[in-house]
């Protein structure tokens, strides 16, 4: 009988986000289902990323996507192609924020574009005791590819 209403009670955490980023984690769900209504798998965009990493892997680049997978990378500045393993569908930046909330990310601030619903900047420090780790991505300029 506990085991009954354990299981059916409602504040048991079961149907709502808990937790520290309950808040982030509600928002990426409504965001994603939104972007699912685009039914967009072929489309570009201009992603950017700040770390403390090689000044290539900070150049804004122009991400194309088709049937949902990564074909092409180019740096805007460079022109130069990019590898892209080292670069992330929309549907892979939702997952990079689902991941720093399944691993408790010390900061995680994110934003959704209102209309389209994909992560349109973000950043995150997993863990405030380790210098130099953060990170920020920026998403923008999607154009549909027909």
């Amino acid at each position: 009988m506990l085991l009954a209403l354990a299981v059916f009670s409602p504040g048991c955490g079961l149907t709502e986000p808990s937790g520290p980023h309950a808040e982030i984690q509600a928002r990426l769900t409504n965001a994603r289902a939104l972007w699912r209504t685009q039914a967009l798998n072929d489309y570009s965009y201009v992603f950017a990323r700040s770390c403390f990493c090689a000044p290539d892997s900070r150049e804004p680049a122009t991400v194309t996507v088709r049937g949902g997978v990564i074909t092409t990378v180019v740096g805007v500045t460079s022109g130069a192609q990019r590898e892209p393993a080292q670069f992330k569908t929309i549907v892979g930046l939702f997952d990079l924020i689902q991941e720093a909330i399944d691993r408790n990310a010390a900061t995680i601030n994110v934003e959704f574009d209102p209309s389209r619903g994909f992560v349109t900047s973000a950043y995150i420090d997993a863990d405030q005791r380790i210098a130099d780790e953060e990170y920020s991505i920026e998403a923008r300029s999607l154009v549909p590819i027909r």
